[in-house]
């Protein structure tokens, strides 16, 4: 279902066949437009339906005084100047858009605040992603669900109360849905990764269904492949 909706919105990409599969940039492009663009192409080689990334915008989601909780960048004094590194233009995401198109990929952002649903909703975004620390931002979700665009939802901070919720959200709007089984770990070892809840979400939801793997290797995507569902 989501994947016939991706076709209204966006076309098809080439190749697109079977289990929907997104080559995931987030923030390693470090703030790097040209890395950006780069990993776009090596996804499209590598034979993915989609790329996906973050959209960050600092003086929306941060503050010069905000305090770093892990200290994890040498180059940033502060956590608010990390986000102001890692963000790109509109201009920027419209030429990553773009060139996603041409490689065949759908194109695909998570955004983190109401200023960047907006700019996305501009630049074009295929569906949207929501990530886990998102799903109980209902006021980004009311925003996101008026769109009209499909939903790939990630739920590795939920519990199933959050879930509940943003599923009858997007629900009530009648909007196709794939929910996506996550664990909020870097790297997630093998025994969290939690492809056993993966039906569990089918049952109670009746939706689409996949995996948001974050273990580092190959294998619980594979294993996400056989079970016939989307592995990101």
């Amino acid at each position: 279902m989501l994947r016939r909706a991706l076709r209204r919105k966006a076309g098809s990409p080439a190749g697109s066949s079977g289990c929907l599969i997104i080559g995931e940039v987030a923030q390693t492009h470090d703030g790097s437009l040209g890395t950006a663009h780069a990993f776009i192409d090596a996804i499209a080689d590598a034979g993915a339906d989609a790329v996906k990334f973050q959209t960050h915008i600092a003086a929306a989601e941060s503050t010069p005084g905000e305090p770093w909780r892990v200290k994890f960048s040498r180059q940033d004094a502060s956590r608010y100047d990390y986000w102001k590194r890692m963000e790109f233009s509109e201009e920027h995401w419209n030429g990553l858009r773009a060139h996603a198109e041409e490689r065949g990929l759908w194109f695909l952002s998570s955004p983190f605040s109401l200023e960047a649903v907006e700019m996305l909703e501009r630049v074009g975004v295929a569906a949207w992603k929501v990530a886990s620390g998102e799903t109980g931002n209902d006021a980004m979700l009311e925003a996101m669900t008026a769109t009209g665009r499909p939903f790939l939802l990630s739920t590795g901070m939920s519990p199933l109360s959050e879930i509940d919720r943003a599923v009858a959200r997007i629900a009530a709007h009648r909007l196709p849905l794939v929910l996506l089984q996550c664990t909020s770990a870097y790297p997630c070892p093998p025994e969290k990764v939690g492809l056993n809840l993966i039906p569990v979400f089918r049952e109670r939801y009746g939706c689409g269904v996949g995996l948001s793997d974050h273990s580092g290797t190959i294998y619980p995507g594979l294993a996400a492949a056989t079970l016939s569902i989307a592995a990101l």
